[in-house]
């Protein structure tokens, strides 16, 4: 039985020490994205898996894109997002957790949604500061560092998008929904010097 605390102690210290290694990485400078075009609906089905596997007694619907929709992303990174707002969705949802995935208007989003308690409309800005705790139910007594929604947050802004929540209009709790570009400002600008180099060289011959 002290052998099982003693396990579970290290997964938790290891935990801690990924997300602080995670989250010094990616305030340190800019990270290097490798940028693709990302299945969502593989990915959603992965992140579906893996949560099933977790054995927490919450019902997990998945709302799955066209088996053709991409997205520019950094694949690595863009699990960690979705991985991360699954994982505290699951901390809090009474029953039910909803993960989606999808394209709108040239911006690529995924979102993650649960019954829980939902957040108050003054904290919303909180829950991504580093360490923070908020006084209601999302207590220290549910779990995580308070590091899981700030390396969201950093990923976000890395894709040049935004990471927002607010309240669930299916389950009445929580909703995270990220939201970039499908095609991420440091490719549109590698596109911009390509084109700028061929105009200089085309001027160079002239």
């Amino acid at each position: 039985m002290q052998r099982d605390f003693i396990d579970e102690d290290i997964e938790a210290l290891n935990g801690l020490i990924d997300e602080i290694l995670t989250y010094a990485k990616l305030e340190e400078g800019s990270p290097k994205l490798d940028l693709e075009p990302v299945n969502l609906r593989e990915l959603l089905e992965q992140i579906e898996r893996e949560t099933n596997a977790l054995g927490k007694p919450i019902k997990i619907v998945t709302k799955l894109p066209n088996a053709k929709v991409t997205a520019v992303a950094d694949r690595r990174y863009l699990h960690r997002v979705i991985q991360n707002l699954a994982g505290n969705a699951l901390r809090y949802a009474e029953t039910t957790i909803i993960i989606s995935a999808g394209v709108r208007k040239g911006n690529a989003f995924v979102s993650v949604e649960d019954d829980g308690h939902g957040i108050p409309e003054a904290d919303r800005e909180k829950v991504f500061i580093p360490f923070s705790r908020l006084d209601d139910s999302r207590t220290r007594a549910s779990g995580g560092y308070g590091l899981g929604l700030s390396i969201v947050s950093r990923i976000a802004f890395w894709f040049n998008g935004s990471m927002k929540v607010d309240e669930s209009r299916e389950l009445g709790g929580a909703r995270f929904v990220m939201t970039w570009p499908i095609k991420p400002l440091t490719q549109i600008l590698a596109a911009d010097e390509l084109t700028q180099e061929k105009s200089e060289r085309g001027f160079e011959d002239k």
